[in-house]
């Protein structure tokens, strides 16, 4: 199974072009110079893996077990995913896969292992952050582990010292791989405590509360003694910030992040997960039960503060996954078919998910049947007029000085200046920063400094309407001539992917301070907190 995961992302990652950016690229770029400072010195390596995990959002101790590939085979995207997939991915379908089918079968034998595993392995919600070329998945293998436990022990109050600290000490791992885990962590917490707190109603155990009591604060203990001993910087950093309020920008209201959910998997899949909570229910599977109640939890924890992006979902697809099993171990194992025909129906039906969800001409082919694939695409990243691109980078290195600056007016898949400098990194020196998100950025006046400047028409943003205003605002300013834009002269013309026209333009003339004024003005008619900078 690795070596078909690996050709997989092979074929994959073949049909893309050199087009990452953002969250894409970060974690590739960051693999490529963790494995140069490895070669090139291990204890400074090892030394600032340990500044990593306790200061910095962006860990890469999530990269460390990757480091093999990038010694033996090279820095390539293909390595970097199939690392990815080799050790966290392909582990983490089979853990997830057989938990589930353990805990899902009757106590007669069941022949259902096979399809419950291929269903595992061609799961998309852990595919597609993958092949996106974020290593996220990780931490799905601490949560299995720490789910694991906690059902294992009946919810810490079995031998609630050993079982606490081992819970404790997965979630910490998941929450030191990438911090966002820790919504994870706190859904399926609660989600035990509620179990739990019934269990112990119903039996009227004192003593089983007392030993549920012990193993949390054992596991409390460890959690906080691990994150205080080793990211006490982070910690303080986390505590001091109010997240709600930094990614509002990235936050929509409740239907349709229940939409964002519901697209990254295929109507079938979600019609099997129905039917696997009924049987569940009906055949009193608490598992299956106590991982839906953690997906939900976790689910309504993570969008007080944003959206859930793909790599963020993966904790509630994990856990919603025992409920698959369970239709999938009741089709195979009560089929009028033999057992290995219902396996390949499977078997098959899983894979249209997958090649619709991740292949182009998986999806133009099944477009007829498209309920068996999901709704949202993670297709290999692609530009139309990717020549366009290339000319509005020779235009800037051809005009550019080297002390000159641009700055780009854009922050979606069709344009951004992280976009630009994923083409030709040699233009990185040269980028004026600019906000990409109103809540968390602010605008960033020397932007207005900039000597060239690259505007769109349509305007070219990512968040919802109204978030991005630093962006659209100039953007529209440049284009009408008006305002700050009267410092800008037009240039040169570009067609973008999307047909989306790019605009190069020249400042001719420093912007005023009555223009910065202007400009300020408008944007404090959202954010009155924001300071008119000096100029």
């Amino acid at each position: 199974m690795v070596l078909l995961s690996i050709a997989l992302s092979s074929a994959y990652i073949a049909l893309e072009e050199y087009v990452y950016y953002w969250d894409f690229v970060a974690y590739f770029n960051r693999f490529k110079q963790q494995g140069s400072l490895l070669v090139e010195s291990p204890f400074n390596w090892l030394g600032q893996l340990g500044n990593s995990i306790a200061t910095e959002d962006y860990g890469v101790a999530i990269l460390a077990p990757l480091m093999p590939f990038h010694i033996i085979l090279g820095d390539s995207r293909f390595v970097f995913i199939a690392g990815i997939v080799a050790v966290y991915l392909v582990p983490t379908a089979l853990c997830m896969g057989r938990l589930s089918y353990l805990e899902a079968v009757s106590e007669k034998p069941s022949r259902a292992w096979p399809a419950v595993w291929i269903a595992a392995f061609l799961y998309t919600p852990i595919w597609a952050p993958t092949l996106r070329g974020l290593p996220d998945v990780a931490g799905c293998l601490a949560l299995i582990a720490a789910t694991y436990l906690l059902w294992k022990s009946k919810f810490l109050t079995r031998e609630p010292v050993a079982s606490g600290i081992s819970v404790g000490a997965c979630l910490w791992l998941a929450f030191m791989l990438r911090r966002w885990y820790a919504y994870a962590a706190i859904g399926i917490a609660v989600s035990a405590a509620l179990f739990c707190l019934l269990q112990i109603c119903k039996d009227r155990d004192l003593a089983a509360f007392r030993k549920a009591a012990l193993g949390g604060g054992c596991a409390v203990f460890v959690i906080s003694a691990t994150a205080l001993n080793y990211q006490l910087p982070l910690i303080g950093k986390i505590l001091g910030t109010s997240y709600g309020d930094l990614y509002s920008g990235y936050r929509t209201i409740f239907i349709n992040q229940l939409g964002e959910i519901a697209s990254r998997l295929s109507l079938v899949n979600w019609l099997l997960i129905l039917v696997g909570l009924l049987i569940s229910v009906s055949r009193r599977n608490g598992f299956s039960l106590f991982s839906a109640s953690a997906a939900v939890l976790t689910f309504l924890f993570f969008t007080r503060t944003q959206d859930p992006e793909r790599h963020h979902s993966m904790p509630i697809f994990l856990w919603l996954f025992p409920a698959y099993a369970q239709t999938i171990v009741a089709i195979v194992s009560g089929s009028a078919l033999r057992a290995r025909w219902a396996t390949l129906a499977i078997a098959f039906v899983a894979g249209l998910a997958f090649m619709g969800t991740f292949f182009p001409i998986g999806r133009q082919l099944l477009s007829p049947i498209s309920f068996v694939f999901a709704k949202e695409d993670t297709l290999p990243l692609r530009l139309d007029n990717l020549s366009e691109y290339r000319r509005l980078i020779a235009d800037l290195f051809g005009k550019m000085k080297p002390e000159d600056r641009f700055s780009v007016f854009a922050s979606g898949p069709i344009l951004s200046d992280s976009l630009l400098f994923s083409l030709d990194a040699n233009l990185l020196p040269h980028v004026g920063w600019i906000c990409q998100v109103d809540s968390r950025d602010q605008f960033r006046p020397d932007a207005l400094k900039s000597r060239y400047v690259v505007v769109t028409d349509r305007l070219v943003t990512h968040l919802q309407a109204g978030a991005q205003i630093c962006i659209t605002i100039p953007n529209q300013y440049i284009l009408e001539g008006k305002g700050i834009g009267a410092a800008y002269k037009r240039i040169a013309e570009y067609r973008l992917s999307g047909g989306v026209t790019a605009y190069l333009y020249e400042q001719v003339r420093p912007v005023s301070k009555s223009e910065v004024d202007a400009l300020y003005g408008e944007f404090r008619k959202k954010y009155p907190d924001w300071t008119i900078p000096d100029w």
